[in-house]
């Protein structure tokens, strides 16, 4: 007998149902213990520090472009430099790019896995005429499958760029036994329902 895999299909227990109502009956929906709790409980099931949520991934992305544009530790990322990215993904890491004023380019992906191909990383840095226009590599980690964050550390390091994990697709997901999400200075998810 075949087995369906239901996208978008959810079913809440006794349990869930009690603490949804619970943040209900509180009248907070944000800012409160629960997101407190929440934050806590994913930094440590990721392994980080510090967890930060907001109401989408699409939020996060922007959020997280707009701290590293704001912040005097990273002054190669300005308005209208170049992050590259894949364009095998959600139109969000595109839209959130373009939107805090920095500009995508796209370099291929693994055929198989979708993953953002580091060599071809390295090739447009070597091709560009100007390779200090790249300030950020936000490579994501499609349906589960981790990029090779070894050798995008390695480039993000000899051309000085920012890496920005997106790992909206891989929650759990392990590259050499650390979470996707913890191998950078700063990443986004997203628990949205596809």
């Amino acid at each position: 007998m075949k087995q369906k895999i239901l996208v978008g299909d959810i079913k809440f227990g006794i349990e869930e149902k009690n603490i949804i109502l619970e943040v209900l009956e509180s009248n907070r929906i944000s800012e409160d213990k629960m997101v407190l709790e929440f934050e806590k409980e994913w930094s440590k099931f990721i392994g980080t520090k510090y967890c930060v949520a907001v109401n989408s991934g699409t939020s996060a992305l922007i959020a997280g472009l707009t701290a590293l544009l704001y912040s005097s530790n990273f002054p190669k990322v300005k308005k209208g430099t170049k992050v590259i990215t894949t364009p095998t993904t959600y139109i969000a890491v595109s839209n959130a790019i373009k939107l805090v004023g920095l500009e995508p380019v796209y370099v291929d992906v693994d055929p198989i896995k979708f993953t953002i191909l580091p060599e071809q990383i390295e090739t447009l840095l070597k091709e560009s005429n100007n390779p200090d226009e790249y300030s950020i590599i936000l490579p994501v980690h499609p349906m589960g499958y981790p990029c090779d964050m070894d050798r995008i550390k390695e480039i993000a390091k000899k051309y000085n760029l920012v890496i920005f994990e997106d790992a909206s697709e891989a929650h759990g997901t392990k590259y050499k036994n650390k979470i996707v999400g913890s191998l950078s200075l700063l990443a986004s998810y997203s628990f949205y329902i596809a």
